[in-house]
């Protein structure tokens, strides 16, 4: 009998990158809804900086054989320090450290993961690429994170055996700007596991606890620019002129670590449209209470300038929700039952939808529309398991 495949996967994002940390639960709990069969064929362990947050090791500790952190590694002193160093100069190994913790537990596949290094090593892996917004975007990031995010994608391009992108979008992103990268590349567009609390759940208990009215809209997005909030506040003001009032909840970071001064703009912004009692901004709250407000929610609005492949899409799909998107190429990619789309630069555009779904969509949850979607996204993340299992056994 052949040893279990052991898949090291290596924790990303984090509270200031929901969407990372996110991406990471749904492989875990992706693998763990394969059949028992099947998950008797590996092994599933996650390295992470620190440990795990509560809500998430809840969520996926079971699926894990084990979790390893910083501590897990060799310890950072003097003796080390000049072993890497001749690791790095002789043996050209760009990060010894990791690579000999992969050695010790005998890891076959590191995913996302690459070594700057042609050299032949022990475990397979494959890099993950989520997207290119720097590119078309650039007013959005510092000098200094334009140059690392150049420096990283241009050494993927290099050194990565195989790149994995979560839409066809990002691939074609990435064939223009490195061509060479054309047959090293899969695209694994990830879903959301529908956990069965979420549909039991109380929605109206979640909205009395944040003080909302019955009606209203909802993003879940952190309060990056380039999520495009104000394309919101400003369809908000233009309804107001004309004696509606939709309602629209925030949840997210109000911080955006790249333009500091961007959550003065939103509450300026709010502020001065005389906006304060249509839009609630509630913070990061727990992922429940997200997923409740969701489900009472009249529709989930994604009104972002760039994705890679949007989490928010997915996890509005599992609830059967409406959804009004801007006009993305991903956003059609991923196609969601039940959405609209508007120009993504016209407030007026999606101030007709607001208008419309406020008069008649009403507050969920719908549980016909929930129970259909839940059927249909437990299939899907199946699906998603047995691609990323292949994509483990196969690339690197």
């Amino acid at each position: 009998m052949s040893k279990p495949l052991k898949i090291c996967l290596i924790m990303q994002g984090g509270r200031g990158w929901i969407g990372g940390s996110e991406y990471i639960k749904n492989i875990v709990l992706a693998l763990g809804s394969l059949p028992s069969e099947i998950r008797s064929t590996f092994e599933l362990t996650l390295l992470c900086d620190e440990k795990l947050e509560d809500e998430i090791a809840s969520q996926i500790y079971l699926y894990l054989s084990k979790t390893y952190t910083q501590a897990d590694l060799q310890p950072i002193n003097l003796s080390n320090r000049i072993l890497w160093k001749i690791s790095r100069s002789l043996i050209k190994i760009s990060d010894p450290r990791l690579e000999s913790f992969f050695d010790k537990e005998q890891i076959d596949f590191v995913y996302p993961y690459f070594n700057r290094t042609t050299r032949k090593r022990s475990y397979r892996s494959a890099a993950w690429v989520y997207d290119f917004q720097h590119k078309y975007l650039p007013q959005f990031f510092t000098s200094e994170i334009l140059e690392y995010r150049d420096k990283l994608f241009t050494d993927i391009a290099q050194y990565a055996p195989s790149i994995v992108l979560s839409s066809k979008t990002a691939e074609t992103d990435l064939h223009k700007f490195f061509p060479e990268t054309i047959d090293r590349t899969t695209v694994l567009s990830f879903k959301t596991f529908p956990r069965s609390e979420w549909y039991l759940g109380d929605p109206l208990q979640a909205q009395k606890k944040y003080y909302l009215p019955d009606k209203f809209f909802i993003i879940s997005n952190q309060f990056w620019q380039h999520k495009n909030h104000l394309v919101v506040f400003e369809a908000l003001k233009f309804l107001r002129e004309k004696s509606i009032y939709p309602v629209v909840v925030c949840t997210g970071h109000i911080h955006d670590f790249r333009q500091p001064a961007y959550s003065d703009t939103i509450l300026q912004t709010i502020h001065t449209w005389g906006l304060a009692q249509q839009v609630f901004l509630l913070g990061l709250i727990p992922k429940t209470d997200q997923v409740q407000l969701m489900r009472r929610a009249l529709a989930v609005i994604q009104p972002s300038l760039f994705e890679g492949w949007s989490t928010l899409v997915e996890d509005a799909r599992c609830l059967g929700k409406h959804l009004i998107l801007s006009d993305l190429p991903v956003n059609q990619e991923q196609n969601p039952p039940y959405s609209v789309s508007f120009r993504r630069d016209s407030a007026e555009h999606l101030a007709t939808f607001l208008a419309e779904y406020w008069e008649n969509l009403t507050p969920g949850p719908i549980l016909e529309d929930e129970g259909m979607a839940r059927a249909n996204s437990l299939r899907e993340i199946r699906i998603f398991g047995e691609a990323f299992l292949k994509i483990a056994q196969t690339l690197g």
